[in-house]
């Protein structure tokens, strides 16, 4: 048996999978993990064999340290193919890429474009080459899913010099996740994709929902970056360009504040100081199952949560409304990511007073987007 591994970053964690492979194809996961940043620790958490094992270093966090423990725990498995998750492709990459040193070169300006993710993938990529330079490697996007947006739902209302000199534009984001949810539904349904119309909502620390009809992605709530859209855990959402020059020009705020503000402090963090979904749920009087609340709220906190609760909801159902009403047909409603999959509530808070098809369905899945690396990197190198 051959094994695949793959590996998806974040600022502060990364999350791996050991895939068995036969004849090409995936067979079985034996191994999943993440390590992640908590505090002044940095936690490993995986299970194998269907045995769960935390261990907390005193470690600070960092790319290299991430690997260091991952590669502690693959000393028993030949690893014949590594595939990482890269959030911005661009218009560069729209589909699954072997990764070399010219690679490397045509990926590193992305880094301007989402700097909160670009940059440790790549540093990660480099780290994982360094120490098995004869793996065979690749890198699947989240943008690559887009790919077939037409130009009047990519565009902003901008001059174009904007776009043709520094590829200003929609990119759409969490696309590896989207395009599993797709092909769930249409499994499910027993249809083609290109006779499937879907609209996923991938709910998580992150958010998005996206639109997809007949084969193509139509629309999507994510724009440039990640920021844009849906209140996320602590990302804005959607906010006034006014807003963002107030800050600027009366608050005297710098770029590097104003980011930090819109990406580290706002969302469901800055409307109730938690950006955990559960305890917002436990603070409106909800019950998390297997989560167990170790603070009273307070009646501020809870008028907090109250609104905070209310605002994402509407937001979802705005945009889930919206693309509803311009879907001709539509198949399903599918519901995926940590708060998509697990919260019942949350999903019925969504979807109420929606007027959809009689026919449509209301579903959740697991979360599918490493599966979908695994599956793409084998295609890509075999």
């Amino acid at each position: 048996m051959k094994n695949v591994l793959v590996l998806n970053s974040g600022s502060s964690s990364v999350k791996f999978a050991v895939y068995q492979v036969d004849k090409n194809q995936i067979n079985k996961q034996i191994l999943d993990g993440t390590v992640d940043k908590q505090g002044n620790q940095t936690v490993l958490s995986y299970k194998l064999k269907n045995k769960k094992q935390q261990i907390n270093y005193s470690n600070n966090y960092s790319v290299k340290t991430a690997w260091k423990f991952i590669n502690s725990l693959l000393k028993d498995f030949d690893i014949n193919y590594i595939g990482f998750r890269v959030v911005h492709g661009g218009e560069n990459f729209v589909e699954t890429s072997k990764i070399n040193q010219r690679f490397l070169k045509k990926l590193t300006p992305y880094n301007k474009l989402a700097p909160l993710h670009n940059p440790y993938a790549l540093e990660l990529i480099k780290t994982v080459r360094q120490s098995m330079p004869r793996v065979k490697m690749s890198a699947s996007f989240d943008t690559a899913f887009y790919k077939d947006m037409k130009p009047e739902q990519y565009f902003y209302s901008i001059p174009p010099k904007f776009y043709k000199q520094y590829k200003i534009r929609k990119y759409g984001f969490h696309g590896l996740s989207h395009e599993m949810a797709v092909k769930f539904v249409a499994d499910k349904k027993k249809k083609p994709l290109s006779k499937t119309s879907v609209i996923s909502c991938h709910l998580g620390a992150g958010a998005s929902i996206t639109w997809f009809d007949k084969g193509k992605v139509i629309d999507t709530t994510m724009g440039f970056g990640p920021n844009e859209g849906l209140t996320m855990g602590t990302r804005s959402g959607d906010i006034s360009a006014a807003v963002v020059l107030f800050l600027a020009s009366e608050l005297k705020m710098s770029p590097d504040k104003i980011s930090e503000l819109l990406n580290k402090k706002s969302g469901i963090f800055g409307l109730m100081g938690y950006s955990d979904f559960r305890d917002l749920l436990t603070a409106n009087g909800y019950k998390v199952k297997g989560y167990k609340v170790k603070r009273k709220w307070t009646v501020k906190q809870k008028q907090a949560a109250r609104l905070a609760l209310k605002i994402f909801i509407y937001d979802a159902k705005r945009y889930l409304a919206s693309f509803a009403g311009m879907s001709q047909s539509l198949d399903a409603v599918v519901f995926t990511g940590a708060i998509g999959t697990h919260s019942a509530v949350t999903r019925k808070l969504i979807t109420q007073g929606i007027n959809l098809p009689k026919k449509c369905k209301i579903l959740a899945m697991p979360n599918m987007e490493m599966i979908n690396i695994a599956n793409q990197t084998i295609k890509c190198l075999t």
